[in-house]
């Protein structure tokens, strides 16, 4: 994947900008920091994934004849 600075949105441009100016790092150390920052954050666990639907998390539990309660 390619990504190039003058193809980003502004607001994403400026700010790409100011992190490179403040750490004196170049475009490639810049995205590669905000890659790294992201994955250790969990963002590609989050990307595309849907809700998953909750439909049982434990088995429901069963009087026995051992069952003490009655």
């Amino acid at each position: 994947m390619t990504i190039e600075l003058e193809k980003l949105p502004p607001l994403t441009r400026k700010r790409v900008e100011e992190l490179m100016r403040h750490n004196g790092w170049s475009f490639n150390q810049a995205v590669n920091e905000m890659m790294e920052s992201a994955i250790a954050s969990g963002a590609l666990s989050e990307v595309g994934r849907k809700k998953a639907q909750v439909l049982q998390l434990v088995t429901p539990m069963r009087a026995s004849g051992r069952d003490s309660s009655g």
